[in-house]
């Protein structure tokens, strides 16, 4: 009687959590349309995003020389964001859009600095080997609800 017992408060669930996952699993996976959503952040409303001609790029030369640094600036002027996060990816499309840089600056303020960003400072990659870039900008808002983002390209010589 007590291994009786035993085998149904002990043993028994756990078989049956492991089966119950494994068939949610299952199906989960065979579902080809399925979506991955990792951007979750806020109050639950969708996430929205959009390019402005608010945004702009400070100092961006279309074409730098090879061994030189890669600096500039933001000039973002959107009344619907006071403060929020820059995240800045450089990819090289020469090589299929391969990322060669990220760098992300976190609780910007826009007003209180003129609308230049990054805050305090100024963005600065070495860029070591010739070939054509492409800069990807967004900025979110600090519930991230919403971005507005920027892409300029430049070849480096």
């Amino acid at each position: 009687m007590v291994k009786a017992s035993a085998f149904v408060i002990y043993v028994l669930p756990i078989i049956l959590s492991v089966s119950l996952g494994t068939a949610v699993m299952a199906e989960t996976l065979s579902s080809s349309d399925r979506e991955l959503n990792f951007l979750q952040f806020g109050d639950g409303k969708s996430h929205s995003s959009y390019s402005t001609d608010g945004l702009s790029l400070i100092g961006l030369n279309s074409e730098i020389a090879q061994n030189s640094n890669l600096e500039f600036s933001l000039n973002f002027s959107d009344s619907n964001f006071n403060c929020g996060d820059l995240y800045i990816t450089i990819y090289d499309v020469t090589s299929g859009k391969d990322v060669l840089t990220q760098s992300g600056y976190l609780k910007q303020c826009f007003i209180q600095n003129n609308n230049i960003l990054p805050v305090d400072d100024t963005f600065s990659e070495l860029i070591i080997k010739s070939g054509t870039y492409e800069i990807y900008i967004e900025i979110f808002n600090e519930k991230y609800s919403e971005s507005v983002s920027i892409t300029e390209t430049f070849r480096v010589k």
